[in-house]
C-alpha cells in the first residue's frame, strides 16, 4: 500500500508516529466498508498518512494536519485523501488557535462528517506507541503531554466532538456486529 511505504518512509525516527500511524490505520480498516464509496476507499491511506506534516521533509508551517495535506496535494494525492488529512482529529479548532484557520478553509473543503468521525475515532482510540486505548485514556494522555498551548486547549475545547465522534463509529460498528450475527 502505497500510503503505508511513504508514512514509514517519512515518519521513520520521528518519536513514535509511525507506530501510531499504523495503529490509527488498523481501526480505520476496521471501518472503512462501513464508511462506503469513495471516503471509505481513502480512509485507511488518510490513517497511515494524518501525521506526516510532523516529518522535517514536510513540515513548513509547524501545524501538521496543514503541511501533511499540503504535501499530499503537490504530490496529487486524492482530494479526499488530503481533505481527510487537512481536517483530521477535528483539526479547525487548533488551527483557529494558531491563526492559520482561513489558510485551512480556503485551501480544504471539510470532509463530510462520517469519514471525518471515523478518522477521528480511530486517532483518539491509538496510543502514541501504537496500542489501542479508551477515549478517556487518550486525551488524558494528550493533555499529560502537552500541559499548555493550543494542542492542550483544542484537545479541552473538542471533548465533547471527540465524544460524539467515538459514539457514532462505536454505534455504527455495534450496528454491523449485530447485523452480521442476525444472519
Amino acid at each position: 500500500m502505497e500510503s503505508e511505504r511513504v508514512a514509514s518512509d517519512l515518519l521513520r525516527g520521528v518519536g513514535t508516529r509511525l507506530a501510531h500511524s499504523a495503529a490509527v490505520a488498523a481501526q480505520a480498516e476496521r471501518v472503512a466498508d462501513l464508511v462506503g464509496g469513495v471516503w471509505g476507499g481513502v480512509l485507511v491511506d488518510a490513517a497511515w498518512l494524518h501525521d506526516i506534516g510532523y516529518a522535517p521533509a514536510v513540515a513548513v508551517c509547524g501545524f501538521h494536519p496543514l503541511d501533511g495535506a499540503r504535501w499530499l496535494r503537490d504530490r496529487d494525492w486524492p482530494d479526499e485523501t488530503c481533505r481527510l488529512v487537512a481536517g483530521h482529529s477535528r483539526a479547525r479548532t487548533e488551527a483557529a488557535l494558531r491563526g492559520l484557520e482561513d489558510e485551512l478553509v480556503r485551501e480544504f473543503e471539510a470532509a463530510p462528517e462520517l469519514p471525518a468521525a471515523a478518522l477521528a475515532w480511530a486517532d483518539v482510540t491509538s496510543l502514541p506507541d501504537g496500542g489501542r486505548c479508551s477515549l478517556s485514556h487518550r486525551l488524558a494522555d494528550i493533555l499529560a503531554r502537552y500541559p499548555d498551548g493550543p494542542v492542550h486547549e483544542t484537545t479541552l475545547a473538542n471533548r465533547a466532538g471527540f465524544e460524539a465522534d467515538v459514539a457514532a463509529v462505536e454505534a455504527l460498528l455495534a450496528s454491523a456486529t449485530s447485523s452480521e450475527a442476525g444472519r
